[in-house]
């Protein structure tokens, strides 16, 4: 028995078979955008909601607790960007969240402590409040290596940023050590304008960091002329000749950490200024009276 089909009938098969793939396609690419679009607007009601809560959290009567009574998953909160501070002060706002002060060593940082909230299952609130972030901002960067001695005479090298964490890996593991590390001096920093600097002590960082936060030059008023040489606290002497040398004094340091004199500049030395002018300083007094020139 042959079956015999119209073409009416393929006709209209063929069209009901375009309808429901266009219908298909269609709510695909409707299911796409409705997927998309809500990543944008979940990040922004998330980040508005953070914002809602640490008013809260701010407003709150809140009680004093320990770093141990955070929530497990606030250890993730403390990676990233805060790798570079430890605890100093918690505080919980009962049913909404906590707020963590922070201290840090890392001396790019334009403040030495910050704060930071948590929402009550430990996750870290984006903050969006400009005086807070300003504290975390940074006045240069780094060249690594740097070197910290720690409490006990040990030293810490860090090779780059991600290595913050062996600082708070070594108080996790000294918990009766109070004291925080020690900063080795020279080391290179870099500013935004792309200068690379030489700080021979904390004095020269403390001059950037003030100039950083009131919007100054940061770059150092004057360098040494190389070559110069400086006297050990043992009577032995390093040249440094070049940038690179200046790791030569940072290795004495770390290998004599209970000594805390500092190297003698030998004089007589020359500056250069800012516009490559020159002067030659004959004493360290004539080296303070410099220094406090570029106060002017």
């Amino acid at each position: 028995m042959r079956t015999s089909i119209s073409t009416k009938s393929i006709l209209r098969s063929s069209i009901l078979f375009f309808s429901i793939t266009a219908f298909i396609l269609s709510a695909l690419l409707l299911t796409a955008c409705s997927e998309s679009e809500p990543v944008d607007s979940l990040e922004t009601e998330l980040a508005l909601s953070d914002q809602a809560l640490i008013a809260e959290i701010e407003t709150a009567a809140k009680v004093t607790v320990t770093a141990s009574d955070l929530p497990t998953a606030a250890a993730n909160a403390f990676s990233g960007d805060l790798s570079d501070t430890y605890i100093k002060n918690v505080k919980i706002a009962e049913g909404l969240g906590f707020k963590v002060t922070l201290g840090t060593d890392d001396e790019s940082r334009e403040e030495n402590t910050s704060e930071a909230f948590l929402s009550r299952e430990g996750r870290k609130l984006k903050d969006n409040n400009e005086r807070r972030k300003k504290r975390r901002a940074q006045c240069f960067q780094f060249v690594f290596p740097i070197d910290f001695i720690m409490p006990d005479d040990s030293s810490i090298t860090l090779e780059s940023k991600e290595d913050w964490s062996l600082i708070r890996e070594w108080y996790a593991a000294n918990p009766d050590a109070e004291e925080r590390p020690t900063l080795v001096f020279p080391l290179d920093v870099t500013l935004e304008d792309g200068t690379v600097q030489t700080l021979i002590d904390r004095d020269e960082l403390k001059a950037i960091k003030d100039s950083c936060k009131k919007g100054k030059d940061k770059r150092k008023c004057f360098r040494l002329v190389l070559p110069v040489t400086f006297t050990m606290p043992d009577a032995t002497e390093i040249t440094v000749t070049e940038r690179k040398d200046f790791r030569l004094i940072r290795r004495w340091k770390k290998a004599n950490p209970e000594v805390e004199e500092k190297p003698t500049l030998n004089f007589p030395v020359d500056i250069m200024y800012k516009d490559k002018t020159t002067a030659t300083i004959n004493s360290a007094e004539e080296m303070t009276t410099a220094k406090e020139s570029c106060k002017e």
